[in-house]
């Protein structure tokens, strides 16, 4: 059974999913984390050759607006108030991004300010597909029928924990967060430049609720978690209460942060990854190490690779690693193995939380991939402290 430890290491709260035994994420809540807050902002400056604007959400704060994410009617001009959401969290000399299309997130489905409706690739039985998005449209409609005002228009997305819900659930909690959303958009419309409209769950909370629901045990040493649990109406962790012996101890977690925090990473063949983020990327060579001696078939040297992709697709979840990723396996000549190589990375990031995309290998051989950023990788928040 999976397990997610949830304590505070040097007074930052890290969450530690386990699978056997073995960490496979960590994540980490920052107590000044604004992702997923809307903000009454604030124009500051449009920039056209990069096609963004700047919009304050504080005096003196400012956030990077692409202008695609701006759903406006009018063109943007200076002065400008405008209700933003904070959709990326600043990461290293980057500012916060924002956007105008507003979204909420349930457990069954994503409301946002678009007219589209998504479904969650993981949910592949085309009829439960079209089932779902019927109702979600047919909720829509309902509560736009319901409205005496004009409101804006609403979309959204289903995600995966629909597929196992009642249809009944998936059309209520679609029209809770529709009603949420609309609240609050009706309410910044009379708030001032620099008000907080929206201040999201803490995400701890939002992620044990989460881990409840997906069956998998969430256990803490923090007693303070329980109160806020009961606050918001989440069931509460299992409380760990052993004296002889620390979770932090017992759990490893002082390991799993060194391991997830090296440049190398041993594989169990024998060969090895070297990690290496820089300013514009970051760079994974895969080496045989112990693991070739001599010549050997390309076969052996697939499967190599193939455990390379495995454990790939975890230190990149592990470590929270995002934006563009340079992968150098083992060269083969085969190209047949080369795209059964790619497939089964495909499929090593297929589950990932965060959205990943392997892009293809180039001529040289080499793999490029991208990872959706939206908060710091954890060497980043380690050396920030």
């Amino acid at each position: 059974m999976k397990k997610y430890i949830l304590t505070k290491i040097d007074n930052l709260m890290m969450g530690f999913t386990l699978e056997e035994g073995k960490a496979s994420e960590i994540r980490c809540y920052e107590e000044d984390s604004i992702l997923g807050n809307i903000y009454v902002g604030r124009v500051s400056n449009i920039v056209k050759n990069i096609n963004a604007a700047f919009v304050d959400i504080s005096k003196g704060y400012s956030c990077y607006l692409p202008l695609e994410d701006y759903n406006g009617k009018k063109a943007l001009k200076t002065g400008d108030i405008l209700t933003v959401q904070i959709n990326k969290e600043p990461i290293k000399t980057k500012q916060p991004s924002v956007t105008s299309k507003l979204s909420l997130t349930g457990e069954y489905v994503i409301i946002h300010q678009d007219e589209t409706v998504g479904v969650s690739a993981k949910i592949t039985d085309k009829t439960k597909r079209e089932e779902l998005k019927d109702i979600f449209v047919r909720a829509v409609a309902d509560f736009k029928a319901d409205q005496n005002e004009e409101i804006p228009d609403f979309g959204g997305v289903i995600r995966t924990k629909a597929e196992s819900a009642s249809k009944e659930d998936v059309y209520n909690e679609t029209i809770n967060l529709l009603c949420k959303l609309n609240d609050i958009i009706t309410k910044a419309k009379h708030r001032i430049a620099y008000s907080c409209v929206y201040e999201k769950m803490p995400s701890y909370l939002q992620d044990i609720e989460d881990f409840f629901a997906d069956e998998i045990e969430v256990i803490t040493d923090l007693e303070d978690i329980l109160y806020k649990c009961k606050e918001y109406g989440i069931e509460p962790p299992k409380l760990y209460s052993d004296d002889m012996i620390s979770l932090r101890k017992f759990y490893g977690l002082d390991t799993i942060i060194e391991k997830a925090l090296s440049r190398k990473v041993y594989l169990k063949s024998g060969a090895y990854l070297i990690i290496e983020p820089t300013e514009a990327m970051t760079v994974i060579d895969v080496n045989s190490g112990k693991a070739i001696k001599g010549s050997v078939k390309e076969d052996k040297i697939l499967a190599i690779n193939k455990e390379a992709a495995k454990e790939i697709a975890r230190q990149i979840r592990l470590r929270n690693i995002s934006g563009m990723i340079i992968v150098d396996f083992i060269s083969m000549k085969n190209s047949n193995n080369n795209e059964m190589l790619i497939n089964a990375l495909k499929e090593e990031v297929f589950y990932d939380r965060v959205s990943t995309t392997v892009v293809d290998m180039t001529r040289l051989g080499l793999v490029e991939m991208t990872r959706k950023r939206v908060k710091r990788p954890l060497y980043e928040i380690i050396a920030r402290r």
